[in-house]
């Protein structure tokens, strides 16, 4: 169930979440009025992201947007409102994702603040324990081809629904203690209009882009390689 709360909360609008309490909010309220500095890791995305633990829910991970390239150098955190806010369509193809069998991030809550601009999160549930497959890469082994593999068969639903998720890295795939590979970072994720094997072959792309940029192994490079399904 996902509540919409139309009017400000201590001046923050939660536009997407799970029925939460006030003292939740509160919590999370907290959590968004942290400074966020840049990531330490390697393909861990621009900031670094707050864990609160949430109560009756459990942790949870607290995503600021910030912007990137020139406009970053006077303008780090604001965005022009349009018909939804960057968090809200992260929120809803987290949602789309997981309904179509995809392990993505269950989201929790989409919140901003200001109007015309504004600044905004997203909260997802904590996949406890788990680490980028950027991370597991430092030697060739059957478990990163096990993984590979997993890998695939997420990548290969997106392209079987032409779904193109802009920043799929070894960075944005989680492996968690029971094996399972996540997909996380939906931000800016689109339909894609043109050929499926055209949109697998961004991924594969992409990814060994990645790869060669951060010093990865050759098997870290071979792991992306969603089917080649030719129709139109």
């Amino acid at each position: 169930m996902t509540d919409t709360i139309p009017n400000p909360y201590r001046g923050y609008r939660f536009s997407r979440c799970t029925p939460l309490a006030e003292n939740q909010r509160d919590q999370l309220i907290a959590a968004f009025r942290i400074p966020s500095g840049p990531s330490a890791k390697a393909l861990g995305g621009r900031r670094q992201m707050a864990t609160v633990f949430l109560e009756g829910i459990g942790a949870v991970v607290v995503k600021c947007y910030r912007r990137g390239g020139l406009i970053s150098r006077f303008n780090t955190r604001y965005f022009l409102m349009g018909r939804k806010t960057r968090s809200e369509r992260e929120y809803e193809w987290l949602d789309r994702v997981r309904m179509l069998g995809v392990n993505a991030p269950e989201p929790i809550a989409a919140a901003h603040q200001g109007l015309m601009a504004y600044r905004c999160w997203l909260v997802t549930r904590e996949i406890a324990g788990a680490t980028p497959l950027a991370h597991l890469g430092g030697k060739r082994s059957e478990k990163l081809d096990a993984l590979g593999a997993a890998c695939n068969r997420q990548v290969d639903i997106l392209v079987a629904n032409r779904i193109r998720h802009p920043d799929l890295h070894p960075g944005n795939v989680l492996v968690d203690p029971g094996g399972q590979t996540w997909l996380i970072d939906f931000d800016k994720t689109g339909y894609y209009r043109g050929r499926r094997s055209h949109l697998a072959a961004y991924y594969r792309r992409r990814w060994r882009r990645a790869v060669r940029k951060h010093g990865l192994t050759a098997q870290v490079a071979a792991i992306m390689n969603p089917a080649r399904n030719d129709r139109p």
